[in-house]
């Protein structure tokens, strides 16, 4: 950064967040700068940022410094000399190639113990840039090679092997809210304690627009260490970051604010054992409301227009910051037994809409399983798409065809966001669809496209490329074959499966890969 630049910057800034750095030159216009009062820092500022500005107009250029001499980059283990054909795939998949896709070939060349070809390397580290997703992928087959030529430019940092220097980025200290947002993001996966230290300072000066933001960096991580600064800041200013600090001490089941929830709902639940009948479960809420609930932020008046009656409310607030797991031991019921004994229950709202959120934060797969195999209460925030993406993939691809089926009966498009969703849903490293989930997939999706109830529906295009990458090495053939693009109703479909069919023949070359 020349001098010029950092004046710039501090101007920008405001000099009591950064002070200028003062050029120190040579000759008589180092003198010139020297001389210049500083009593005034703004003052200071514009008249050398002018001296220099008019200094450049003249043609004025001022000293470089020598560049050290890097040295030479290592071969590595790694072999990259490969085929002709697997060069030419491999560049063709960085050029344009779905993002799954190039994961997939990154993972391919790993496990045949290859490297990327060296002239490929820049185009993926400028992938590995713009998309955080492909990293894990990408850095096992960079090399010696990669990592020294990410060393020589700041964008391919992330590349070079270095860590994060929490104590004095420039990032940290003076960048935007998003700036420091993915700077906390990527600290917290490397150093979560030098982050949670970071915030801590932190919030005690920012803006409230800010406290919250910051706050919520802490999902990243999260884990029982960070309650202490969660448990201060449900006493902040901002209802905005209480409620952050909330959901995230309601993500962890073992908090001291989820103890207290669960305290709170015990002497509401009682077990009778009856003759014959077995042990009865049976729920009274709260009977007045406590003031020394507000420091967990249980409101007292429930919002206006809202169905539930005031004690359903209180017992709404409580239940969906109880650990589900703590239902199922203290009632010896499963998830689906007690979304059925909630059902004929006389709080019913209250206790499913506050199953709901607590599943929403916890993630738990046998009550996402039990939710989708019920009717999901109205007025909550969770939807099928949430709790699929709580289930291990067998699972959620059972019960992804079944909603997808119900919902291509009824309407085309929501089964086309249906399927986007699920497709962004498994990650770059899961194996491929079950031959039979492909199958019923491929099925459907030749007849409606074939059938054009779907001409219009762009997003569908995108999905069936992208289902092009996770599909098993049986099916290509079938998935590939078979489209009539005569036909007027596969015409708007023409570039798509096209793709589709580059995809798959990209995926058969991978597939070839030896070590």
């Amino acid at each position: 950064m020349n001098a010029l630049t950092s004046l710039a910057t501090s101007a920008l800034l405001g000099t009591e967040h950064r002070p200028p750095e003062w050029p120190a030159l040579d000759g008589p216009l180092g003198e010139m700068l020297a001389n210049l009062p500083r009593d005034r820092t703004e003052k200071a500022l514009l008249q050398t940022a002018g001296v220099l500005g008019t200094c450049h107009l003249a043609g004025w250029i001022p000293p470089v410094m020598e560049a050290a001499v890097q040295p030479a980059a290592g071969e590595g283990a790694l072999r990259h000399q490969l085929a002709a054909e697997h060069q030419q795939t491999l560049s063709s998949i960085l050029a344009d190639g779905p993002l799954r896709l190039q994961a997939e070939a990154f993972q391919r060349l790993a496990a045949a113990g290859c490297g990327l070809p060296y002239r490929l390397l820049p185009k993926a580290l400028d992938g590995g840039k713009r998309s955080t997703a492909l990293r894990p992928f990408l850095l096992p087959v960079i090399g010696s090679r990669g990592a020294w030529l990410a060393a020589q430019n700041d964008a391919w940092s992330y590349a070079a092997g270095g860590t994060i220097d929490a104590s004095n980025d420039e990032t940290w200290e003076h960048g935007s809210l998003d700036q420091r947002k993915l700077f906390l993001a990527a600290l917290r996966s490397h150093d979560p304690a030098k982050a949670r230290e970071l915030v801590a300072a932190a919030v005690a000066t920012e803006s409230a627009r800010e406290r919250t933001a910051l706050i919520e960096c802490l999902t990243t991580g999260l884990s029982v260490a960070d309650q202490d600064l969660l448990e201060a800041t449900l006493a902040d200013k901002s209802k905005e970051a209480r409620q952050a600090a909330a959901q995230l001490l309601s993500s962890l089941p073992e908090s001291r604010f989820m103890q207290r929830m669960t305290a709170r709902v015990l002497p509401c639940v009682t077990m009778e054992k009856r003759f014959l009948r077995g042990t009865v479960v049976t729920l009274e809420p709260p009977a007045a409301y406590l003031a020394e609930w507000k420091n967990d932020l249980i409101e007292e008046a429930k919002p206006k227009g809202m169905a539930m009656g005031e004690r359903a409310w209180w017992l709404f607030q409580i239940v969906r910051a109880v650990p589900l797991e703590w239902w199922e031991s203290h009632t010896a019921m499963k998830p689906a037994e007690l979304i059925g004994w909630a059902q004929k229950s006389d709080w019913k709202d209250a206790l499913l809409q506050g199953w709901a959120a607590a599943q929403a934060l916890q993630k738990r797969a046998p009550w996402a399983e039990a939710f989708l195999s019920t009717e999901i209460p109205s007025g909550t925030a969770l939807n099928p798409l949430d709790l699929l993406e709580s289930l291990p993939l067998p699972l959620r691809e059972k019960h992804f065809l079944r909603l997808f089926d119900s919902a291509s009966a009824k309407q085309g498009a929501a089964s086309s966001a249906l399927l986007d969703r699920f497709l962004a849903s498994i990650p770059f490293d899961a194996p491929p669809l079950s031959i039979e989930t492909a199958k019923h997939l491929t099925r459907v999706l030749k007849h409606r496209v074939g059938g054009g109830d779907v001409r219009y529906d762009w997003k569908l295009k995108d999905s069936l490329v992208e289902l092009a990458c996770v599909l098993p090495r049986e099916l290509f053939n079938d998935f590939a074959d078979g489209w009539d693009l005569s036909k007027d109703e596969l015409k708007p479909f023409a570039e798509a499966i096209a793709r589709l069919g580059i995809v798959l023949d990209q995926r058969r070359q991978l597939h070839t890969l030896k070590s």
